[in-house]
């Protein structure tokens, strides 16, 4: 018996479907037609006659934090304005848009609050999201190690976490599967793949592909990652479609 065992970048799977636009309907399902999909393809590869497989697990990392920022708080409001009138650039942007009407401090306070608040918003969806797949099947576990740093000034996000603890684990738990299936776009693992290949596993890079075959040109991995990898997994936009895994979204 040959063991199986996926691991998932959440994110990564997901900026996937959104760029194929479309939405899954049952995890359960569309794992299972990955390693199909995987199966078929290392079997041809090895050298003998290949033993019948199974998928032990699929390790799903997900996002599960994000910096909290209360941004009803006045104190909070009074350090923000602060680091706000110590940042010439700042100041000089928002002076001109606000163009006297308002006044520029205010104005950045209220555009922080409509870009932050969506945000946080967002991961507390991902909570219901992830119950929700958990309550559905017994093989999936998801992980919520990822928290998205904030930088408030800047209006911008950093994913943390998600890339190391599926490295980590990968090497942690090579001794449970004999082929890891990986859904990463992140270079940060080709260490962790190069280390469990010298234990003699066989690892595969899923890549989702927009289209029908035999377009080639997936965009979510790394051509670093796919190079050191034993074999790329092909999964189509339209295969997806065609199988009912995945619903076109409106």
């Amino acid at each position: 018996m040959i063991r199986f065992t996926i691991f998932v970048d959440g994110s990564n799977l997901l900026g996937s479907m959104k760029r194929l636009n479309l939405r899954i309907e049952d995890y359960e399902k569309f794992y299972n037609y990955i390693l199909n999909q995987s199966v078929n393809l290392w079997s041809s590869s090895v050298i003998g006659t290949p033993a019948q497989a199974r998928l032990n697990r699929v390790l799903w990392y997900a996002v599960g934090s994000i910096d909290e920022w209360d941004l009803e708080d006045k104190k909070v409001q009074g350090q923000l304005i602060d680091w706000f009138n110590s940042d010439a650039r700042l100041k000089r942007e928002y002076s001109i848009l606000a163009a006297g009407k308002k006044d520029p401090g205010s104005l950045f306070l209220e555009e922080v609050k409509s870009w932050y608040i969506p945000k946080r918003e967002h991961v507390e969806k991902l909570y219901d999201f992830h119950f929700a797949v958990n309550s559905k099947t017994n093989f999936i576990n998801i992980i919520p190690c990822g928290r998205l740093k904030v930088n408030i000034m800047e209006r911008t996000l950093t994913e943390k976490g998600i890339d190391t603890s599926l490295a980590v684990d990968m090497v942690a738990l090579a001794d449970t599967y004999d082929v890891a299936l990986v859904i990463s776009g992140d270079a940060d693992s080709i260490p962790s793949i190069e280390y469990v290949k010298q234990q003699g596993k066989h690892v595969a890079v899923v890549e989702f592909i927009k289209g029908f075959p035999p377009e080639k040109k997936g965009r979510q991995s790394s051509s670093k990652l796919k190079a050191v990898a034993d074999f790329i997994v092909p999964i189509y936009e339209v295969d997806l479609q065609r199988q009912n895994i995945g619903i076109v979204e409106k």
